[in-house]
């Protein structure tokens, strides 16, 4: 028998056999599941002419294959010396045995002894198109194994860690099958596959085979509906993974309009038939990165680990979906003239649109973690004050810092302090934060990594006139941060410097080279349509950026014109800006209005309020006691 165990066993020639009489034997017919590698014994010598196998300890299943060469297989000796098994003439024998010529002798195929190569084939769709029917055919027939990683209605949210965990335990007894099939490799976003590919790495394995249905977004017929914005997002991120992360290698796309479920099996199995599975043909993933030099970070432990760590010492919630504090509600008159005597101990800061990061130093590294798709970047190029700060700062709980911040044009804007050490941000009034932001990070004021100044609100003039990147102005309350929710002491007034908001398309349709989507904006925790105000985008546009339903796009609105008078005015639609590459959700019903029209309170009018309040600092109110005693 064979002494790999993956392969199948052959017929193994009956040692009292005369080789050279019977026509099936040695150099007769050869079994088919001898796999091909004829090759690795080009040359054969005669049995009789070997040393004694006894000797040497060979499994007797292995004494009738031949070497290339006996010096290279027994212990040194001299050719000429007599062989250790004795020679009988009157034995018959084939002719080859008769020239005297070693080289004469036909190759026999010979077994591999390498490792079988496990085939790892993914199954990509949208909902109910046959996925998960298709990858358990596809087990089935191939002797596969079939693992979804769907995880259960009830689970909530997964850690990287748990995702991957039926792939790690599956890989575990990887010598019982030949190959895997995945399913549901793209469950909450599209970024899961990087990592499924590291576990597979770890193992030794690759992505062999993607197998893609595609289909038709109106699936109403098959019961099917996307009410669910989770369901929205991960539309078009199982096909734009295909179209956008994957290099080279083998893709199976497999039609599936007019095609009921069996017809779609059946294709799906003749093209993979016809696929060819060799060592080469690799599929790779493309390197995802926040910014130059600030990969993703692919290991799904160290993922966990560093996200566990967070929510444990900041004390997060189970159900927090960021670990800072997001303002509540939008800076209008009446607000300000209820709070003007409360203003006095707030501070201002230049308010970025962008997306919303944590900058975390954890044991010796630089993380940024993006809580919109809960994923973990590294910073490698990290400056010198953050790394001496990472280096010098005592760590709790593995963590030396975490920061708030906000990525937009390439760069990271810090704005806030969660953690330094031993000292939390929800425990420190702001200015103590603002006054341990500039003795640590101060420096911090060019390059990718900046520190955002803070002001006292009589000084919202200056913070417009210095921060011409700025978006608004975020007013903070004095009292700590309320880490991972939305705090209503926090006041943000949008400077309309860019009138924009970030919708979700849905429902494309395609007239006259101009695509035509429906807008949705978020609503207490769900999403609205946004009623006669679609959202235009140029084909070129759709093709270029690889637009799909259910994609988040940064957009303004603008009044139609109507008929050959271009002055006259029509209905208003929304006209494209960019992708939101980041973005998971639209911009709120209540910032909508606001961020697109003309502000109710002019800013000069709010400028000159501020100015008008004395800047006295918070102080804690123990000492505040004390001073009254």
């Amino acid at each position: 028998m064979s002494l790999n165990p993956n392969a199948p066993p052959w017929n193994v020639p009956d040692h009292n056999m005369d080789h050279g009489m019977d026509p099936h034997g040695r150099h007769g017919h050869q079994d088919p599941r001898f796999h091909n590698f004829s090759g690795y014994y080009p040359q054969h010598i005669p049995m009789h002419q070997m040393q004694s196998v006894q000797n040497m300890g060979m499994p007797r299943s292995m004494m009738n294959h031949g070497y290339n060469h006996p010096a290279a297989h027994i212990h040194p000796m001299q050719h000429s010396a007599p062989p250790g098994q004795a020679f009988h003439q009157g034995r018959a024998r084939g002719q080859a045995y008769l020239g005297g010529h070693v080289n004469a002798m036909p190759a026999v195929p010979a077994p591999s002894y390498r490792k079988q190569h496990i085939v790892v084939v993914v199954v990509l769709g949208y909902r109910c198109v046959g996925k998960t029917t298709v990858a358990r055919q596809i087990a089935k027939v191939r002797n596969y194994r079939y693992v979804s990683l769907k995880p259960s209605e009830d689970a909530g949210s997964v850690s990287p860690e748990a995702f991957v965990a039926p792939v790690v335990e599956l890989l575990a007894s990887k010598n019982s099958y030949e190959g895997i099939v995945i399913d549901d490799i793209v469950s909450q976003n599209k970024y899961d596959p990087y990592y499924v590919q590291s576990v597979l790495q770890k193992h030794g394995l690759k992505l062999d085979v993607v197998v893609l249905l595609d289909s038709e977004l109106d699936n109403a017929k098959e019961g099917v509906d996307y009410e669910d914005p989770q369901q929205r997002k991960l539309h078009p991120e199982s096909y734009e993974f295909c179209a956008c992360h994957l290099n080279g290698g083998n893709a199976v796309v497999v039609e599936c309009r007019g095609k009921d479920l069996d017809e779609t099996v059946a294709e799906a199995m003749r093209q993979l038939n016809d696929v060819n599975i060799v060592k080469e043909s690799t599929i790779t993933l493309k390197e995802v990165a926040l910014m130059p030099n600030c990969p993703l970070v692919c290991n799904p432990s160290m993922v966990t680990e560093v996200l566990a760590a967070q929510s444990r010492v900041l004390g997060l919630a189970e159900s927090a979906s960021f670990p800072f504090s997001e303002p509540n509600y939008l800076l209008e008159y009446t607000i300000f003239a209820r709070q003007a005597h409360a203003f006095r101990s707030y501070m201002i800061i230049p308010w970025i649109k962008g997306d919303k990061v944590s900058l975390i130093g954890y044991k010796d590294a630089i993380y940024l973690h993006l809580p919109a798709y809960n994923i973990l970047f590294q910073l490698n190029d990290s400056p010198t004050a953050l790394t001496h700060l990472l280096k010098e700062t005592t760590a709790t709980g593995g963590l030396a810092f975490i920061f708030e911040a906000t990525f937009a044009a390439n760069k990271l804007h810090v704005s806030d302090l969660l953690l330094l050490g031993g000292m939390k941000g929800s425990e420190m009034l702001v200015n103590e934060r603002v006054d341990l932001l500039k003795e640590k990070l101060g420096e911090l004021r060019e390059g990718a990594v900046q520190l955002l100044p803070w002001y006292p609100v009589k000084d919202m003039e200056m913070c417009k006139k210095e921060n011409p990147e700025a978006d608004g102005i975020l007013f903070v309350n004095p009292d700590g941060i309320q880490v991972g929710e939305y705090d209503s002491r926090n006041y943000l007034y949008p400077l309309h410097r860019k009138k924009t908001v970030e919708l979700r398309i849905w429902n494309g349709n395609f007239t006259g080279g101009v695509w035509t989507f429906d807008a949705y904006c978020e609503e207490v925790g769900t999403e609205k349509l946004v009623e006669g105000i679609p959202v235009h985008i140029n084909d070129d546009v759709v093709t270029e950026y690889c637009i799909n339903d259910g994609n988040i796009l940064e957009c303004t609105r603008e009044e139609q014109s109507v008929g050959t008078n271009k002055a006259r005015k029509g209905g208003k639609h929304y006209v494209f800006k960019s992708r939101c590459q980041w973005a998971s959700k639209p911009t709120t019903t209540y910032k909508q209005e606001c961020f697109v029209n003309e502000p109710k309170w002019p800013s000069d009018r709010l400028a000159q309020a501020c100015a008008a309040i004395t800047y006295t600092p918070a102080v804690r109110r123990e000492v505040q006691n004390e001073a009254s005693g």
